[in-house]
């Protein structure tokens, strides 16, 4: 259950209050409820005089949200007679949790409870149901587990003409959490950006799938703050900063880097690989300029000569650095002049304006003319000062432009956007396959007789253990020269991680964690974090990808080892891989579930099948790894224009990278895509289908294609029992697919399986093929096929 009837805290057909206000923020959201039409909203309660009281639970009849003044009023009966007469969601305000009991009377109609201690949601185009009134509409929601930062946010926006589309408060979350509202967010065509704060994670495995799917469509900026209930809380907590990047996240870490973030992602352009070229007018803010580049880690850049050329004979008296250029005193024109020719120059991507007060100058006016020129998608504007930067600041950000009061927060802002896309790409590079991650049977890690709680495995069982995974020991004292050291450990609220460091480190030493699985181009980008570079490390002695490679070996056995508690491991250089110096294994009797366990879904090696085909012929079909995409875009580069067309409903000249990778490195929590492998030709191939299910897990969209070359065995048939069968194991009630009107094969296909057509939504041309299962039924493809067809 994720966003089953979210919609409800932001367009609800009508609204009940539930009890007495107990503080001025509640108060206040009930005179904001009070003011809605009598249509919109209804007041229960027996004790506050001035209320219009509903005198019977019946009366109450199509209140879909419920506001939860006073947890004292809440009973089970209360609740079921509410969702009996059609309410489907309650914000509860107090901070008194919500008892087990109430969220068991709704749970039959699923009753989604935003709280404890939440202050409300808010809709920029319907309505408030908080104490901060409507917000000023525009297209980031605002997603907080803390009332007071959600209230310091949203002032601080309002201050900088930043608009939301919505705003939700979870509070303690005994129901809804930000994981519910980042799917809702994700599918939400009037949201184009997230801002998230939030300081513990209930559900590991829940929010990193919400949070991959809502980062790959749209930017999301995340605020870690520290847990109020635990005082030796740090202030950011490295392992969750880890998972936000492994989900795509942008990590901040304050409430106006937020904005700056979001600032630098929504308004400035795509194309940006780091080249920024200063122009200021004063040489002292260009050099400061310059500084905060530096510091942020991003390099200056400088024009071609021809540009700065064609620069000094726009602006003779213009002074010119390697990096920067100082227009001094130049007039309005003339500077606009300038920046429009360091945009065209060769060599550089981006331009950070730093424009300092001076007399006869108006900031605000030049600021319209920046808007109206229409530089703004590769132009970062600084004005510097306070009194006269404000309405400069103002005017910029309501016309789309990045603009910051200080050198150091737009420096900044520029760092975020180039995280943010190198972080994109690099969860889209295709790691290498290595043929211990997949396609063999764990080893099995040794368990004594009749022990209880945790222990620490002989030396001799490590070994056996660790050779398993292909890392052998060194044949050297452990103690000798420099090494890498690895560590497995569990996290309270995200599970097992990866914590990598030099051994033997000083005390200012980097630390770098992930998330297991880790593949070679995630432990790669580890190392590089703690200053092992791709190249040849003269004084471990070892190349960086010899080490990911036993990395990425840990990191599955992390995966693969349910008991494995924790772990310690000391990685030599060897002729090779890095090999074993020193491991301390300890495991546990009686260990978590897999979902508490691992934060991220592993490959489900268990799903494969060999599939019979006509001919006496065979195939394995296998869920797709992400090392399948240079297999994957040969199958479909070798489809003919007709094949992609009915597949894709569109004419495709040429598949990417990026197509299949998205294809390829799939979650699967929420999606299953199965190959079968050409057997005629290894390691290519011949088809493949996918389910994606939506977040709550009850319907899912399926798509298959088989090569040319291999139509006719009845390989179609095959892949589509294959998620068929997984959509069943997984109870999901009702599986479609959108398929032209042209594509007999399919359309026959899907007949025999049991599916019935409905007509499409949005095409005429095309057909929705259904099958639709109780949940009763949902355990067996043969039992889905049995239903479909009675």
């Amino acid at each position: 259950m994720t966003i089953r009837h979210v919609e409800s805290f932001f367009r609800p057909k009508a609204v009940l209050g539930i009890g007495r206000p107990a503080d001025v923020p509640a108060e206040e959201m009930l005179r904001r409820l009070t003011a809605l039409p009598d249509a919109y909203r209804a007041l229960y309660a027996h004790t506050l005089d001035g209320w219009r009281t509903l005198g019977k639970i019946r009366d109450a009849t199509n209140y879909e949200l419920g506001i939860v003044f006073d947890a004292a009023e809440m009973t089970p009966s209360l609740v079921r007679g509410l969702t009996e007469q059609g309410c489907r969601a309650l914000i509860w305000l107090p901070d008194t949790p919500v008892p087990e009991a109430i969220l068991r009377a709704g749970r039959d109609e699923t009753l989604r409870v935003l709280g404890p201690g939440s202050s409300g949601a808010a809709h920029a185009r319907t309505l408030s149901l908080s104490a901060w009134g409507l917000p000023a509409a525009g297209t980031t929601a605002l997603i907080a587990q803390s009332r007071s930062i959600a209230a310091a946010a949203l002032d601080w926006a309002a201050g900088h003409a930043l608009g939301f589309s919505w705003i939700a408060v979870t509070g303690g979350e005994a129901d809804v959490d930000v994981a519910d509202l980042l799917d809702y967010a994700a599918l939400d065509p009037s949201t184009q950006a997230v801002v998230l704060q939030l300081s513990h994670i209930h559900s590991p495995r829940k929010f990193m799938s919400a949070a991959r799917a809502c980062a790959r469509s749209k930017p999301v900026v995340v605020l870690q703050t520290p847990d109020a209930h635990d005082d030796a809380a740090q202030p950011t907590d490295p392992v969750l900063s880890a998972a936000f990047r492994r989900a795509g996240l942008v990590e901040v870490d304050r409430i106006t880097a937020i904005f700056s973030a979001l600032a630098a992602m929504s308004r400035i352009g795509e194309a940006m690989q780091g080249r920024i070229a200063v122009v200021g007018t004063g040489n002292g803010i260009c050099q400061l300029a310059r500084a905060s580049l530096w510091r942020e880690g991003l390099t200056p850049a400088a024009p071609s000569d021809g540009a700065w050329t064609q620069l000094r004979e726009l602006l003779p008296e213009v002074q010119s650095g390697a990096q920067w250029l100082d227009v001094g005193l130049a007039s309005d024109e003339q500077t606009l002049d300038a920046l429009r020719a360091t945009l065209a120059a060769p060599g550089v991507d981006m331009v950070m304006f730093v424009r300092s007060p001076a007399p006869g100058r108006d900031d605000e006016a030049f600021a319209q003319r920046l808007v109206t020129a229409r530089l703004r998608e590769r132009l970062v504007v600084v004005f510097l000062g306070q009194a006269r930067a404000a309405p400069a600041l103002r005017r910029c950000a309501e016309g789309g432009i990045a603009a910051f009061a200080s050198v150091e927060a737009a420096a900044r802002a520029l760092r975020y956007r180039r995280e943010h896309r190198r972080t994109q790409e690099l969860l889209m590079r295709t790691p290498t396959l290595d043929p211990l991650a997949h396609g063999r049977e764990p080893p099995a890690l040794p368990v004594p007789a009749k022990l209880k709680g945790s222990w620490v495995l002989p030396a001799a069982d490590a070994a056996e253990l660790l050779s398993g995974y292909g890392l052998q020991p060194a044949a050297w004292a452990e103690a000798a020269g420099r090494g890498l050291r690895v560590k497995l450990k569990r996290h309270p609220e995200m599970g097992v991680y990866i914590e990598v460091r030099l051994d033997p480190a000083s005390a200012a030493a980097p630390t770098t964690y992930a998330l297991p699985p880790v593949d070679d181009v995630l432990a790669t980008t580890m190392l590089g974090e703690i200053g092992l570079g791709s190249r040849v490390n003269a004084p471990l002695g070892l190349r960086a990808s010899d080490y990911a490679t036993a990395v990425a070996r840990l990191s599955q056995l992390a995966v693969e080892q349910p008991r494995l508690l924790e772990a310690d491991v000391r990685l030599l250089p060897a002729d090779g891989i890095a090999e074993i110096g020193y491991a301390r294994l300890v495991a546990e009797a009686e260990p978590p579930s897999e979902r508490d366990r691992l934060a991220l879904a592993p490959y489900p090696s268990a799903l494969a099948r060999v599939a019979p085909l006509k001919g006496e012929r065979q195939m394995l079909l296998r869920v797709i790894r992400p090392t399948d995409e240079p297999a994957l875009i040969r199958m479909l580069s070798e489809l003919d224009p007709e094949e992609i067309r009915l597949r894709f409903f569109r004419y495709i000249r040429q598949f990417t990278h990026t197509m299949a990778a998205r294809m390829s490195q799939i979650d699967y929590d929420r999606e299953m895509t199965f190959v079968a492998e050409a057997d005629s030709r290894p390691g290519e191939l011949a088809g493949v289908s996918t389910l994606v299910s939506d977040p709550t897990g009850s319907e899912a969209e399926f798509a298959a294609l088989v090569h040319h070359n291999f139509a006719g065995l009845g390989l179609g048939r095959q892949l589509m029992r294959a998620i068929l069968d997984y959509g069943a194991q997984r109870g999901i009630r009702r599986i479609y697919g959108d398929v032209l009107l042209e594509n007999a094969p399919m359309l026959a296909l899907s007949h025999s399986l049991g599916f019935h057509r409905e007509r499409h939504p949005d095409d005429p041309g095309c057909v929705r093929v259904v099958l639709e299962v109780p949940p009763e039924k949902a355990r067996s493809w043969t039992t889905l096929r049995s239903f479909a067809r009675t």
